[in-house]
């Protein structure tokens, strides 16, 4: 199944709730959703606070495993359960984050709220603005679906977070899509850090 079938799935399940959490598309599905070209591995939903994660969880409780995952947290397999609708985990760097991992149509869905980002930078001025952080909430676009306006963080913020990924692919198809669809130049120019906007001068 694809991606086009959970996002509709989740965004009609959401839509006929009585929910007003604000939550964005982030990673690869946001960038198809921009008209770049790349096959998504999973829909990435960011929300901004716990109960968002809760609520949301609550919200997709049918597609939840019966029986709590036996897996790690660590394991690209773990799913949420009735037991475990999500779980929060802190890294070495103390970068956290809780997230909540179902299958709809046989395709991978996250909800997913970072508590600690552990210094990944972040900024409008000169360090760059992270896919992952506060400046996608004031910054966010929407595009249309399927007759259905969905938020996502623009390409050229994504633009900045996969050079620093070292995802040249997914680099290449950004650009791409910027330059065949126009871009917002003033905000490419806040989005990329320093030395990427001098590596990328031409855009300007």
């Amino acid at each position: 199944m694809s991606w086009k079938q959970a996002l509709k799935t989740f965004y009609e399940l959401y839509s006929e709730s009585n929910l007003t959490n604000e939550w964005i598309i982030v990673g690869s599905v946001g960038s198809v959703l921009q008209k770049a070209i790349m096959n998504p591995n999973d829909l990435d939903i960011y929300v901004q606070n716990m109960d968002d994660v809760k609520e949301l969880a609550q919200l997709l409780n049918e597609f939840n495993l019966k029986t709590k995952s036996n897996l790690s947290y660590f394991d690209v397999d773990w799913l949420s359960s009735n037991e475990e609708p999500y779980f929060t985990q802190t890294f070495p760097s103390g970068f956290t984050w809780t997230k909540g991992k179902w299958k709809i149509h046989d395709f991978t869905v996250e909800v997913v709220q970072i508590s600690n980002s552990a210094g990944i930078p972040d900024s409008v001025k000169g360090e760059g603005i992270w896919e992952g952080g506060k400046y996608i909430w004031e910054l966010k676009k929407y595009v249309e679906f399927e007759n259905y306006e969905i938020p996502v963080v623009p390409l050229e913020i994504q633009l900045e977070s996969n050079i620093r990924r070292n995802r040249q692919d997914r680099t290449d198809a950004i650009l791409n899509a910027l330059i065949s669809n126009g871009y917002d130049k003033e905000l490419l120019g806040k989005a990329l850090s320093n030395a990427n906007r001098e590596k990328f001068k031409e855009l300007f």
